[in-house]
């Protein structure tokens, strides 16, 4: 079984400021293969990002509000189950305030479009899943 979540952010978020978050929040490898950005977690996170070059439009259901035009784009995949002593969601929070803490990006990490799990507007990082 996997979850989908989704990462849309603005052009303040570059991919290789996601690369050194997704280092700094713990993958076990971080590559670059056919120019997406990839990362694997213990955790069973899998990750592969994009710059948008076109389709600059917010998916998630509920962008809190906020209407940027999506620079990066990202699936973040959730396989269980998780081996022990490990946790996506702890490292899906760490990517979040990762990225909150490496630039100033407004972005939307949701569940599969329609449930929005982070969030980060003019007022910071919000979160709703706890």
């Amino acid at each position: 079984m996997s979850l989908e979540m989704f990462l849309e952010a603005d052009s303040a978020l570059s991919l290789p400021i996601l690369e050194q978050v997704l280092a700094r929040a713990g993958a076990e490898e971080v590559y670059w293969e056919d120019g997406l950005l990839k990362a694997n977690f213990t955790s069973g996170i899998s990750v592969w990002a994009e710059e948008r070059a076109e389709d600059f439009d917010i998916y998630a259901e509920d962008a809190k509000g906020m209407d940027f035009r999506v620079s990066v784009y990202c699936n973040l995949r959730l396989k269980g189950p998780e081996p022990e002593g490990h946790s996506s969601m702890e490292d899906l929070d760490k990517i979040a305030r990762g990225i909150a803490q490496a630039c100033p990006a407004c972005f939307v990490i949701s569940f599969q479009f329609e449930t929005t799990m982070y969030w980060r507007d003019a007022a910071g990082l919000h979160h709703h899943w706890r």
